[in-house]
């Protein structure tokens, strides 16, 4: 009797609890593989007792219980990957994988089809733990992954049941270094085979719940764009890159004009479908260029690489023509939006505070000037009062009203740019 499958045991014996724990967050699959796991290791307990007793009736349960475990993990790969799969597929590869692996063991360890079964076998396990690891890692080769993945469970799951197997028949005893090669690789579908397909399996919820976080934390949860810190941190880095590269870079600061006139008139809950649409309708017309972000309230920036100046105003125009086209419907009211623009583009010496703080003193000016269009920054020097005054016009947007905006001190402002 071997003590192998004790390991690969008491391996699955602490494997399950995580599993168990992964399926209170709902992620696709794992009540099949927590089923696939429990039976497993009844399925190991029965074979060896089969091997110590020698008896029909814990071969027959042994056998049953794989399967059904082989069954259950391709019911988990299925809800995992989101396949499409046929209805009698999973069964009847469960049911192949099985028989195929109880024909070889009947032919004995020294048998051809054995020792092939066994190197093919434990090729596959380490494919399979190797495509669970890349799958979300190459989007593009996600069908690949999904094909490897199957067929090489399908090919373990047959070399499994043969390695467990009560009823092989050894034939010759050959000292030979093939014979020792079998062995080893006989061992190792034995032990490790099961634990490390379910800790593969693991592995790779587990990352995706990591990444379902990251994701929930960039975006804004109200309109669905990147959040605050997001928008910057990945601004940092297109800045760092295009200004090492000498490519033109421009930041586009928009803000909804009288927002706060629609939550006053609509009600919040009205607000945020106008947020929500306004975010939704520049996200299409962008189509992925740039990177796109709420700041805070209505204010939303747009970091647009290899754009010129040229290139960003002919961008912020296109969308305030978008916007403005593209009303919010609710009910049977249609609320018209516009938007005012504030345009920086990057110069040598630069920092990425600076080009935002001049996109926001030249959106004060959109706004002055009588808002729904954008207006192009001065190339200037950032000093204490340029944030002093974009501090103030920020804090004037918010109220978002004419009477006040008309008070606003744009006499400061024309001092500055000479």
């Amino acid at each position: 009797m071997s003590f192998l499958p004790a390991i690969s045991f008491f391996a699955l014996l602490m494997v399950l609890p995580i599993l168990v724990s992964l399926r209170r967050t709902a992620a696709a699959g794992m009540q099949f593989f927590c089923l696939g796991c429990t039976l497993s290791a009844v399925a190991i307990v029965s074979m060896m007792v089969a091997d110590m007793v020698s008896a029909l009736l814990p071969v027959v349960l042994g056998y049953a219980a794989l399967i059904s475990a082989c069954l259950f993990i391709f019911l988990g790969f299925r809800d995992l990957l989101a396949l499409s799969a046929p209805t009698f597929l999973l069964p009847a590869l469960a049911l192949a994988a099985g028989i195929i692996g109880i024909v070889v063991s009947l032919n004995g360890d020294g048998s051809l089809g054995a020792r092939l079964l066994i190197a093919v076998g434990l090729a596959s396990a380490l494919l399979l733990v190797a495509g669970l690891a890349v799958l979300d890692c190459w989007p593009k080769a996600r069908r690949a992954c999904h094909t490897v993945i199957i067929i090489s469970a399908a090919i373990g799951c047959a070399a499994l049941v043969h390695a467990l197997s009560p009823l092989h028949q050894t034939v010759g005893t050959s000292a030979s270094h093939t014979a020792l090669a079998f062995e080893f690789a006989l061992a190792a579908m034995r032990a490790t085979f099961l634990p490390l397909l379910f800790v593969a399996v693991i592995l790779t919820v587990q990352s995706r719940i990591i990444a379902g976080l990251r994701t929930a934390i960039a975006r804004d949860g109200l309109t669905g764009a990147l959040s605050r810190g997001a928008l910057i941190e990945m601004g940092e880095r297109i800045f760092a890159d295009c200004l090492a590269r000498h490519r033109p870079l421009a930041f586009l600061l928009l803000d909804l004009d009288y927002f706060k006139q629609i939550n006053d008139h609509y009600g919040h809950a009205c607000g945020d479908i106008a947020l929500k649409h306004f975010a939704e309708t520049v996200s299409a017309f962008l189509d992925g260029r740039g990177a796109f972000g709420r700041i805070g309230g209505e204010e939303f920036g747009l970091i647009l690489p290899d754009h010129t100046e040229e290139q960003a105003t002919a961008l912020a125009e296109a969308i305030c023509r978008t916007v403005r086209e593209t009303p919010v419907t609710r009910v049977h009211q249609r609320i018209r939006l516009t938007v005012s623009i504030g345009i920086a583009t990057a110069a040598p010496g630069d920092t990425i505070t600076e080009v935002m703080i001049r996109a926001d003193l030249a959106l004060y000016d959109s706004k002055a000037d009588g808002r729904d269009r954008c207006t192009i920054a001065k190339q200037r020097q950032i000093g204490a009062s340029a944030r002093a005054l974009a501090a103030a016009a920020a804090q004037l947007r918010q109220s978002d009203s004419p009477e006040q905006e008309q008070a606003a001190p744009r006499q400061a402002t024309r001092r500055y740019r000479s």
